[in-house]
């Protein structure tokens, strides 16, 4: 004949068993969770890393506008700003390409 004790303590073993499989099994979408968090942290780290290089190189630049007249003429000049007394010569190999031929 089948003993109640061993009924019972097979009942708690399953019983105990099943609450543990639930709790694991309620805290891997929380984990899948916190994984998305962590790879969203460090992206946006990185385009902070990038955004305060970007501000560093425009602080540079901008220093240099302030102190480097010749800095300020070369991006005018890149910019087709010229100043009154000069001359603007442009060469054909300059020009943009058509597609004629000459």
């Amino acid at each position: 004949m089948i003993s109640w004790d061993a009924v019972y303590k097979g009942a708690w073993v399953v019983l105990i068993a099943l609450l543990i499989a639930g709790s694991v099994l309620m805290f891997i979408p929380k984990l899948q969770e916190y994984r998305r968090y962590q790879q969203t942290a460090a992206k946006l780290e990185e385009e902070s890393r990038h955004e305060e290089e970007i501000i560093k190189h425009l602080k540079m630049q901008q220093e240099r506008f302030r102190t480097d007249p010749r800095f300020v003429e070369f991006v005018a000049h890149e910019m087709g700003m010229v100043k009154s007394n000069e001359t603007i010569f442009t060469f054909i190999d300059d020009l943009p390409a058509t597609g004629q031929t000459r």
